[in-house]
């Protein structure tokens, strides 16, 4: 489908779609994660797995809100669904294969999709959860797929349930999604706490790779300060055993754009909405920086 800007002529795609990228040894898996809603982690989510996806590599996306955003967000109909990632956490006979779907117009990019009953997932596993296994569901249900993949993008609720601590379980690096605001600086401190109390419960690998600043409007000196002490914090890190001591700001901030807002409404990448805009470019260029910044873990 064509997407057509004032004047009529049609937009051209940032990137041609790559049919094939040598595969990883193994799959990158990444949480994207805030406790605050509202920050573009959702956007991200889409737009990075749309963009490493059009890179050539293959991408699964797990939507793990109640909201299912990230699934409308992709043209998926929750309610025409007959199992979602709810009916894979709490039914031991369903695997992800067969709530799995492929996202129109993207041979390399699928999605396991959400819906509202993911609501009550923490009472139909409570029984579960003083043994761990309630924690570690997602991670053993994933696993078989998982080396179709070189790149798993979990998109989190924005609250530390039970469906996060599942999703940090499987996870080996977290992404954070922020704006820069001050409150928003507040909030990452916590965040990480999180991430730590997570590594010494479930996940000893968990790694912090880095910052996407969404919705950036770079001429304000608020953004230039928080940047700075953001900068300053993760430079604090280095060298220390700290999950995020390798974390880094991504490059480019995806900045404020229209475009980006109004995709969801149809159910499109902003790739498919909009491949010329400023969103698209952020994007594409956020997904190379992202590739190509691998962690080390025997440090």
């Amino acid at each position: 489908m064509k997407v057509e800007v004032d004047g009529g002529e049609p937009v051209k795609p940032v990137v041609k779609e790559v049919k094939e990228r040598p595969r990883l040894k193994s799959p990158r898996v990444v949480a994207l994660m805030n406790q605050k809603g509202g920050v573009g982690k959702t956007t991200t989510a889409v737009n990075l797995g749309a963009a490493l996806g059009r890179m050539g590599y293959r991408v699964l996306l797990l939507d793990l809100d109640p909201q299912a955003h990230l699934t409308l967000y992709l043209g998926v109909d929750p309610e025409e669904l007959e199992a979602t990632i709810y009916d894979l956490l709490v039914d031991d006979e369903v695997k992800a294969e067969d709530i799995r779907q492929n996202i129109e117009g993207y041979d390399k990019l699928d999605v396991l999709p959400a819906d509202v009953s993911l609501a009550g997932v923490e009472s139909e596993l409570a029984d579960k959860v003083v043994t761990g296994a309630a924690q570690s569901v997602l991670r053993t249900k994933v696993r078989p797929i998982a080396k179709e993949y070189d790149f798993i993008l979990l998109d989190c609720p924005p609250s530390l349930g039970l469906l996060t601590i599942n999703a940090l379980t499987l996870a080996k690096e977290v992404i954070v999604p922020m704006q820069a605001h001050f409150l928003a600086l507040q909030g990452m401190g916590k965040l990480f706490e999180t991430i730590t109390m997570l590594r010494q419960g479930f996940n000893p690998s968990l790694l912090v790779a880095g910052i996407v600043l969404c919705m950036h409007e770079g001429q304000t000196i608020l953004a230039g300060e928080v940047i700075g002490d953001l900068e300053g914090f993760l430079e604090g890190a280095r060298g220390t055993d700290e999950p995020w001591a390798q974390a880094k700001i991504f490059e480019p901030p995806i900045r404020r754009n229209i475009k980006l807002a109004e995709s969801p409404s149809f159910g499109q990448s902003i790739f498919d909405y909009d491949g010329g805009c400023n969103g698209a470019q952020d994007y594409m260029k956020l997904a190379e920086s992202v590739a190509n910044h691998e962690l080390v873990w025997d440090i």
